[in-house]
């Protein structure tokens, strides 16, 4: 009788023992990963979005007086408000928990998910929010709402 190049195993119960071993360590693994990814992600930081303009440009006549928009500002949402006298850029995401802004009027903007608030500066005028929005220039050249980051 020729040998294996395989040798089994002396019982069927080392076959179960070696896979049940398997099995809790692969399980032990996965779980590990799925508790040390967050840490990983929280420790380590974002890469920097690709793509994006360094500025961007929004002809006057498409923003009436009282209006906002959210428009995209090297991959960051920015709140495009523009009022009587002036236009103001301020970033879209709460400083609280990174939800969009949204401008109500009368120099008033307001985070939907826990109700903060700022002016038209970006200053926290109530709520959650531990910082003020970040502020981004504008300049109004030849009939267009320029942004710069």
């Amino acid at each position: 009788m020729e040998e294996s190049a395989f040798p089994m195993p002396s019982s069927r119960h080392d076959t179960r023992r070696s896979f049940l071993s398997l099995l809790l360590g692969t399980v032990a693994a996965v779980f590990s990963a799925s508790l040390l990814y967050p840490l990983f992600r929280f420790v380590w930081p974002p890469a920097a979005k690709p793509g994006g303009e360094g500025s961007v440009a929004i002809p006057v006549e498409d923003m009436l007086v009282g209006q906002s928009r959210v428009v995209p500002l090297r991959g960051e949402p920015v709140l495009v408000i523009r009022e009587e006298t002036k236009v103001v850029a301020l970033s879209a995401a709460c400083t609280h928990l990174g939800c969009i802004v949204k401008y109500k009027g009368g120099g008033v903007i307001l985070c939907p998910c826990h109700e903060a608030s700022f002016d038209l500066n970006g200053n926290v005028t109530g709520g959650p929010a531990p910082r003020p929005l970040t502020y981004y220039p504008v300049r109004i050249v030849g009939g267009k709402i320029v942004i710069e980051s």
